[in-house]
C-alpha cells in the first residue's frame, strides 16, 4: 500500500480529514433529528446506533486529531488506516441508517469514502472506498434494511452507483498519485538543485581559499625583510597573510637569543591579538608558543596552531594563529601554515644570506681600510723609534770609545725607550687581534679596588705622581674582575689624561656605585677636551686625538682597546666633554659578574 510522501505530508492530510469528519458529524447528527421527528415507525436500534456513530466519529476525530500531532513514521501509517476504517464504518453506517427510498439522494454522501481512499493510497485507496460503498449499498438488497422502502432498490442501480463511486474514487486517485509523482519529482528537482547549489557554493568557497592561500603564499614570497629592520618589513607581511587567510590573529616569531645566550623568539609581525605584542621576545620557559615552535612539527591545539620555519634543518622562526572560532585551526590548516612557513623562512634566510654577504662585504672593507692605516702608521710610527735604534747603535758601535760614559749611558737609555714602544705598539695589536678574534680569555676573581687603582699609577712611573686616587659614595672595598685587563684599561685612560693634561695638572681617578651590583671607574682630567667634531670617533680603531698642544704618537689604539676589554668584561665605556675644561671616561662593570657578555650595549660618546 503506497504512502504519502513524508510525515509532514500525512500528517497535513489528517488535519484536513478532521475538518470533514465534523462535517459528518454534522450531518449524521441532523439525521438523527430527522429520524427522531419524520421516522417514529423506524426500528428501535436507528436512534440508539445513529447517536453511536456520531458519537463514535466525534470521538474518534477528537483522539485523531490528538495523535496526528505526535505520530511519526509506522506510528502515523497505522494511525492512518485506523481513521479511514472509522470514516468508512461511520459514513456507511449513516447512508445505511438514514436511506428512505431509491429516490433519497443521501446515498451520495457515501462517495466520500473512495474519495478519501483516493487521497490516502491513490487507485487502491479508491478501489477500497468503492468496495466499502459497495457493501453499504449491497446491505438492502440482502434484506438488511432500516426502510421498507429502501430495499426497493435495483441492482441496476447499485451497480451504477459503485460504479460512479469506483470511477469517482480512481478519477481522484489518478489525479492524488499524479499529484504525487509530479510533488516527488518537483522534490528531487528541488534536492538536486540544492545540491547543486550547496556544490557551487562549496566550490566558489573552495576557488575563494585557493585564492586566498595562493594570496598569502605571494605575500609569504614577496616579503623582502631587512635583517636589521625586521619589525616594520615584517608587519605588512602578517598583515597580509592574515587578510588572505581570514586570520582571527597571526603572530611572525622569528628566533633570537636572549642576553644570556638562550634561545628565544621575537614577534616581529603581529595582527590581532595572539597573546602578545609585536617587539615582544618570547622563551620557551616563559612562553608556550616559544616551546611549541621549537619542537620541530607543528603544534595545533585550538584555540592556537605553532608552525616552525625550518631551513635545512634548523629552526629559524615560527608562524602563530590564534583562532576565536570553535574547534580552533585543524590539521588541514596546520597543513597550508607549514607550506607558508616553509616559503616564508627560505625569504628569512635569503635575505640572512644577504646581510651576512653584505656584512662580509663591509667587513672586507674595513679590513682593507685597516691595511691602508696600519701599513701607512707602520711607516712612520715603527720606522722612527727603529731609525733612532738603529741611529744610535751605529753610533755606539762606532764612536763608542770616543764617547763618555753619560753620553753612552744616555743613548743607550734612548735605545730602551724606543724599545719599549716598540714593544707597547706590538702588545696593543696582539690584543686586538685576539679579541676580535674572540680568542681572548678571561680570569676574573675577587680583588681589592683601592689596591688595583695603586697598582695602576704606580705602574705610571713618575707621571703617575700626579694622580689623585678618590673614594667615591658607596663605593665597595672588593669586586669580581680580571685584574690584569682592568689594571690594562685603566692604565691607558690614566695615561691618556695625563698625556693631555696641561703641565702639573692633576688627573682623579675614582670608583663609585653608580647602582647596585655596578662599579664605576672615573678618569677625570683638565686637558683640552675632546672637539665635538671627534667625540663620535674617539673609540675607533686607529683613531688619534690631536690638539693644539699635544701631538700624540702611538697607533690611536689605546681608546679602542680600552672599549674592547670593558665590553668583554660585561660592562661599557662613555665619555663626556667640554672643549677647554677637560674630558671624564668612565668605565662600568658589574660588581660580581664572570661572563664575559656586555652588560649592555657601549653608548656612544657625547659631549656636554
Amino acid at each position: 500500500m503506497a504512502s504519502v510522501r513524508s510525515d509532514d505530508d500525512a500528517r497535513l492530510l489528517e488535519q484536513r480529514l478532521v475538518v470533514l469528519r465534523w462535517i459528518v458529524a454534522a450531518f449524521g447528527a441532523v439525521q438523527v433529528g430527522f429520524a427522531i421527528r419524520d421516522r417514529a415507525s423506524d426500528p428501535t436500534f436507528v436512534l440508539p446506533l445513529g447517536v453511536a456513530l456520531v458519537v463514535g466519529l466525534t470521538l474518534g476525530n477528537v483522539a485523531i486529531a490528538g495523535a496526528a500531532r505526535k505520530a511519526e513514521g509506522a506510528q502515523l501509517r497505522a494511525l492512518g488506516i485506523l481513521a479511514f476504517a472509522l470514516d468508512a464504518l461511520v459514513i456507511v453506517g449513516l447512508v445505511w441508517l438514514a436511506t428512505d427510498g431509491p429516490a433519497d439522494p443521501v446515498w451520495v454522501v457515501g462517495y466520500l469514502v473512495p474519495l478519501e481512499g483516493a487521497a490516502r493510497w491513490g487507485l487502491l485507496g479508491a478501489a477500497l472506498g468503492a468496495a466499502a460503498f459497495l457493501v453499504g449499498q449491497l446491505l438492502p438488497e440482502i434484506g438488511v434494511a432500516v426502510a421498507t422502502a429502501a430495499m426497493k432498490t435495483h441492482a441496476p442501480t447499485i451497480a451504477f452507483r459503485a460504479a460512479m463511486a469506483l470511477v469517482v474514487g480512481a478519477v481522484a486517485g489518478s489525479f492524488a498519485s499524479l499529484s504525487r509523482r509530479e510533488a516527488a519529482v518537483a522534490a528531487r528537482r528541488a534536492r538536486d538543485a540544492e545540491a547543486a547549489a550547496a556544490r557551487a557554493e562549496e566550490a566558489a568557497t573552495r576557488e575563494g581559499q585557493a585564492r586566498g592561500e595562493v594570496a598569502a603564499f605571494h605575500a609569504a614570497a614577496l616579503a623582502e625583510p631587512d635583517m636589521d629592520r625586521l619589525a616594520p618589513t615584517l608587519q605588512p607581511t602578517a598583515e597580509a597573510i592574515a587578510k588572505e587567510l581570514g586570520c582571527d590573529a597571526l603572530g611572525i616569531l622569528v628566533r633570537d637569543r636572549g642576553s644570556a645566550g638562550e634561545v628565544g623568539f621575537v614577534a616581529y609581525g603581529v595582527h590581532g591579538d595572539p597573546g602578545y605584542l609585536r617587539g615582544d621576545r618570547l622563551f620557551p620557559a616563559s612562553s608556550p608558543f616559544a616551546a611549541a615552535a621549537l619542537e620541530g612539527s607543528p603544534v595545533i591545539a585550538p584555540p592556537d596552531a605553532v608552525v616552525p620555519m625550518i631551513v635545512r634543518g634548523e629552526i629559524v622562526g615560527a608562524i602563530h594563529e590564534r583562532s576565536d572560532e570553535d574547534g580552533g585551526p585543524d590539521e588541514e590548516r596546520g597543513v597550508l601554515l607549514g607550506g607558508i612557513a616553509d616559503q616564508l623562512g627560505l625569504v628569512l634566510e635569503s635575505a640572512r644570506l644577504r646581510a651576512d654577504q653584505q656584512a662580509t662585504v663591509q667587513r672586507l672593507r674595513e679590513l682593507d681600510e685597516m691595511k691602508s692605516d696600519f701599513v701607512a702608521i707602520t711607516s712612520h710610527e715603527l720606522r722612527t723609534p727603529l731609525s733612532g735604534i738603529r741611529g744610535f747603535v751605529d753610533m755606539l758601535r762606532r764612536r763608542g770609545s770616543d764617547l763618555s760614559v753619560d753620553q753612552r749611558d744616555e743613548y743607550l737609555g734612548i735605545v730602551l725607550t724606543q724599545t719599549d714602544r716598540l714593544i707597547h705598539l706590538v702588545e696593543d695589536l696582539l690584543v686586538v687581534s685576539r679579541v676580535e678574534a674572540g680568542k681572548l680569555s678571561l680570569e676574573p676573581t675577587e680583588l681589592d679596588v683601592r689596591q688595583l687603582l695603586e697598582q695602576v699609577t704606580s705602574g705610571l712611573g713618575e707621571t703617575g705622581a700626579g694622580v689623585l686616587i678618590e673614594e667615591g659614595p658607596d663605593a665597595p672595598v672588593r669586586m669580581v674582575a680580571d685584574p690584569n685587563r682592568l689594571t690594562q684599561v685603566l692604565t691607558n685612560l690614566v695615561h691618556n689624561a695625563i698625556k693631555f693634561s696641561p703641565p702639573g695638572g692633576t688627573v682623579v681617578l675614582r670608583w663609585r656605585t653608580p647602582a647596585e651590583g655596578t662599579v664605576a671607574f672615573d678618569v677625570i682630567d683638565r686637558g683640552p677636551g675632546v672637539p665635538e667634531s671627534e667625540v663620535g670617533r674617539i673609540f675607533e680603531r686607529f683613531h688619534q686625538r690631536e690638539s693644539s698642544l699635544t701631538h700624540t704618537e702611538g697607533f690611536g689604539l689605546g681608546l679602542y682597546i680600552s672599549k674592547l676589554l670593558t665590553e668583554a668584561m660585561g660592562g661599557w665605556i662613555d665619555v663626556t666633554s667640554a672643549e677647554g675644561e677637560g674630558s671624564t671616561f668612565t668605565v662600568t662593570l658589574p660588581a660580581a659578574r664572570t661572563l664575559p657578555v656586555p652588560a649592555r650595549p657601549s653608548a656612544p660618546a657625547h659631549a656636554d
